[in-house]
């Protein structure tokens, strides 16, 4: 057999069996996300919180069909200043909060809006989503700051996630985040994109693989800890817990944070509460002793903020567990974790209508009615 004939067999087995990889993937594994299709979410660098949400935007966040207003803030307008008699909440927090991957429907933001709408139909108000992707606590209690005097909230929510810790130790007021976005000159106003296009067709299309995707995830896992970032190995410390010098440091950083929360709270008559969001490890069932909530909840009870723990409901949840989470993604839910999210911060806001203003007044709508 000659070399030429050698050569083309080989070169059709390979792609018989990349074919055959791929159709098993298809067969077995879900979908991998688009994070490439386009036109894609994007941001601008903001000299004091290192960037910001681009306004009036349409666009994608992997398969997250994405508005921002003229604002920046996910979702539709905000009237500012707030009409007289609306109750107002306000949502601060990284991805898990803004709503990684999913429709502006199905962020628990909107799914507790509707919720407490429906159970208080007489009542006007409404829930605002200031999240935003790859930020720490320090620039999640900034941008509310700067939005403070037009927004009036009567509760700001800040949803806390683990990698909020190591985020705020790479926190700088200019310089990489915790997130893939990138630029070689930040200059004010310059645009931002969290993923870089796919430079060929060949690249597109092994993003697109199942098998490939599939493949890469797993080398992946097996050769980092966590999710191989910077920063997994202090959330694997504080799962665990187990205490180290940098998770130590972490924790008076995001206190000094909360503190600040806390007086601007004081200052402007609104109630503030911390959302627990747990990583895909616990609501599998993993890490029963951690430290994570029990270390926030004893935080929030010096400084005088409440704490809703969505992880009891997420882990009762006849759903089954990997559907609660985007496919691959150990951080950011599926519309159906942020629904359970949300079922947990309405059933704690019905419950503690002595500790909330805006719950009171709800509750004095009710009676009225």
């Amino acid at each position: 057999m000659s070399a030429r004939r050698r050569i083309g067999i080989s070169a059709v087995a390979t792609v018989l069996g990349l074919a055959a990889c791929e159709l098993a993937a298809r067969a077995v594994f879900p979908a991998p996300p688009d994070p490439t299709r386009e036109p894609q979410i994007v941001y601008r660098v903001d000299p004091q919180i290192r960037y910001v949400l681009w306004p009036n935007q349409k666009g994608w966040i992997d398969d997250g069909f994405v508005t921002t207003n003229s604002k920046g803030f996910r979702g539709r307008e905000v009237d500012m200043p707030k009409p007289p008699g609306r109750v107002r909440i306000v949502a601060l927090g990284d991805s898990v909060t803004f709503g990684w991957g999913v429709n502006d429907a199905d962020t628990f933001c909107s799914q507790l809006e509707n919720d407490l709408r429906m159970q208080h139909p007489g009542v006007d108000l409404e829930v605002v989503n200031l999240g935003v992707p790859g930020y720490a606590t320090r620039q999640e209690v900034a941008l509310l700051k700067r939005n403070l005097a037009d927004l009036q909230p009567d509760v700001v929510l800040v949803g806390f996630y683990t990698n909020d810790l190591p985020d705020t130790l790479d926190d700088k007021t200019s310089g990489r985040s915790g997130t893939r976005i990138e630029a070689a000159d930040r200059g004010p106003g310059q645009v931002l994109r969290m993923n870089p296009a796919p430079s060929s067709w060949l690249e597109r299309q092994a993003r697109r693989s199942r098998a490939v995707y599939t493949a890469s995830h797993g080398l992946k896992a097996l050769i980092h800890r966590g999710e191989g970032k910077p920063g997994s190995s202090m959330e694997l410390d504080l799962l665990e817990s187990r205490s180290s010098g940098d998770l130590e440091t972490a924790w008076q950083n995001v206190t000094t944070q909360l503190e600040d929360l806390k007086a601007t709270a004081t200052e402007f008559h609104f109630s503030a509460g911390i959302v627990v969001l747990p990583p895909r490890e616990q609501v599998f069932g993993l890490y029963p002793n951690s430290e994570y909530q029990k270390r926030i909840r004893g935080l929030a009870d010096r400084l005088g903020l409440f704490v809703v723990d969505p992880l009891p409901s997420l882990v009762a949840s006849s759903l089954q567990k990997p559907s609660l989470f985007i496919p691959y993604d150990r951080n950011h839910p599926s519309p159906a974790g942020h629904r359970l999210i949300a079922h947990s911060i309405a059933t704690y806001l019905d419950g503690h209508k002595d500790v909330m203003p805006a719950a009171k007044r709800l509750a004095q709508s009710q009676q009225a009615q």
